[in-house]
């Protein structure tokens, strides 16, 4: 009887160091809410800013890339561009 209990045991602790379910992310990078997104790089001689607007009527992403030169405020160019953007769409 002794035996049938040592091998439950293990079996119970075996089954407790695997995990019965994992939550996976799918690569969902942000909120799903329309509006743009941006991304901003480092770059050599100033700053890259990638733009990216989901356009519902056409199912697609509209992207816009723009560089800001070393020594412009990179701030202030940020507000101009986005403010552009949001003209646009």
């Amino acid at each position: 009887m002794n035996w049938l209990k040592r091998k439950i045991r293990r079996w119970l602790q075996e089954e407790d160091c695997y995990p019965v379910e994992v939550a996976v992310n799918t690569g969902a990078r942000a909120v799903d809410v329309e509006g743009l997104s941006f991304n901003v790089m480092p770059a050599q001689g100033g700053t890259i800013v990638q733009i990216r607007h989901y356009d519902r009527k056409t199912d697609r992403n509209n992207n816009t890339t723009h560089v800001i030169p070393e020594g412009e405020d990179i701030a202030k160019t940020i507000g101009h561009i986005v403010s552009m953007e949001l003209l646009r769409v």
